[in-house]
């Protein structure tokens, strides 16, 4: 399909960011938006355009959000991964904890493209006849709109359960309208998470059942809702929207085929990348060009490394041993590529099966219905570990059972800072160096205590120079 049907014409850049952006010119430079919006053919070029948003900005295969850092920064922020000496050092300002206004995550205006495009959509949904098509076409925007300010609240605001105050805190602005001179302020954090719910409640009812390869149904919206509502602390709706999900968690068989785009077994949810995409999410862990020669950028920690039982089918599809400079590294493979490919070039993988057991695991957990919180991560690890057979854990003891394979899971996968920073727990780094036996260097900043303003990532400088109305994150 043609490139054009990738861009939007929606103006209003310069309320969120001074920067240029190739994404809202206007396709051929002679159609409209209302021209656009006008036919059915005209609202699915749109939505496609805004999943080719999700993984692609068109100008940074470094930075692109689902295309690349948002499966690298939430991973690099934390004790999961140590920095390669031998890499290229990018991102090493995140994973020293130095970011500032002027070098800070560029999901900022990323995400707000994909608002800016799904409202849009959903601002001139009245142009299509009633039906199943138009149902859908709104369900997915409104769901892309939800999963942007998600992950902008995510990075930029506090989390509900993070803290006492969170709920009245900072979060971010959440944007319904396609207004060039807009320039809104920041909601609160309560008030975020009560819009994201309404977009999803209401995707929920109209969004169809399978739209295709690469695009939200319902399945994906009742995922997404419960996991927004366990970060939310609402254990009971986060078990009820994971009830609704169907399917099954991958096969131990098929789980290493789902890394190399082989296999979609337990995935509910992920963004193609094609060849003409920018995005190269596993270059954000390693470049190669064979297994036997990857030079790394991050690679596991030495104590994570350890927790990997050499029965779990996570260790090998995920990590992967070989020498680079003359020493061994714990090299991190899980996005190393496709067919066969070493260029880190896959799809974006945004919700699992195992996702929903675990929150559901979790949930229960904190409902105290110890049996269905076992059921559920059980569900997860006879899929992971050979030979597996359950230890009945309860209490305490399961809650850990559960945090320690959510852990493993979703290891590189945009989950472990979000999880810290939800639960209101600090970042801890072990004193292991970056070679595979735990020699070399260490990470010099070793702890990030949980109350640290850096666990809301500064907004970008040129977003608040465009928009005086927008305040910057406390301790910037």
């Amino acid at each position: 399909m043609k490139k054009y049907i990738y861009a939007l014409a929606i103006t209003g850049t310069a309320l969120f960011s001074s920067c240029n952006d190739e994404l809202n010119k206007i396709p051929y430079d002679s159609m409209s938006q209302e021209q656009i919006l006008s036919s059915a053919e005209g609202f699915d070029n749109a939505t496609r355009g805004i999943y080719a948003g999700f993984v692609d900005n068109k100008t940074d295969n470094v930075n692109a959000y689902y295309g690349a850092s948002m499966y690298s920064v939430p991973d690099i922020l934390t004790d999961n991964v140590i920095l390669d000496q031998t890499g290229r050092q990018t991102k090493k300002t995140f994973w020293n904890w130095q970011y500032t206004a002027n070098s800070t995550l560029n999901l900022y205006g990323d995400a707000y493209k994909i608002v800016r495009k799904a409202n849009a959509i959903i601002n001139n949904i009245g142009n299509l006849p009633s039906g199943d098509f138009k149902n859908s076409v709104l369900g997915e925007a409104l769901t892309a709109r939800a999963l942007a300010h998600f992950d902008l609240a995510r990075f930029y605001a506090k989390i509900p359960t993070q803290s006492t105050d969170a709920n009245s805190s900072l979060g971010v602005a959440y944007v319904t309208e396609v207004n060039p001179g807009m320039k809104p302020s920041r909601n609160t954090v309560g008030e975020v998470y009560t819009k994201i719910i309404a977009d999803l409640v209401k995707a929920e009812t109209i969004i169809g059942e399978d739209n295709g390869k690469g695009r939200f149904n319902k399945n994906a919206v009742n995922a997404l809702l419960s996991r927004v509502y366990l970060y939310m602390g609402e254990w009971q709706k986060s078990v009820d929207a994971a009830e609704k999900v169907t399917g099954t968690v991958a096969k131990r068989n098929n789980f290493k085929s789902i890394w190399t785009d082989d296999s979609t077994d337990g995935i509910i949810s992920e963004f193609i990348v094609t060849p003409d995409d920018r995005a190269q999410i596993g270059n954000q862990y390693s470049q190669s060009t064979s297994k036997e020669d990857i030079k790394s950028e991050y690679v596991i920690s030495y104590e994570f490394y350890q927790l990997f039982k050499d029965n779990d089918i996570r260790k090998s599809a995920y990590i992967y041993t070989s020498k680079f400079s003359g020493s061994d590294y714990n090299h991190i493979v899980k996005y190393y590529g496709k067919n066969g490919q070493t260029n880190g070039r896959v799809n974006a993988k945004i919700l699992r099966m195992a996702e929903v057991m675990l929150n559901k695991a979790e949930a229960y957990a904190e409902l105290g219905n110890d049996a269905k919180a076992l059921e559920a991560v059980d569900a997860v690890r006879k899929e992971r570990y050979e030979n597996f057979s359950s230890n009945n854990e309860s209490g305490e003891e399961l809650k850990k059972v559960i945090a320690l394979e959510r852990r493993l899971e979703f290891a590189f996968e945009a989950q472990r800072f979000f999880d810290l920073k939800r639960k209101g727990l600090s970042i801890k780094r072990g004193n292991k160096g970056d070679k595979a036996d735990g020699t070399g260097e260490p990470a010099v900043f070793k702890e990030l205590k949980a109350n640290d303003h850096k666990f809301q990532l500064p907004i970008p400088l040129d977003a608040i120079n465009s928009n005086g109305n927008i305040k910057q994150n406390p301790g910037y």
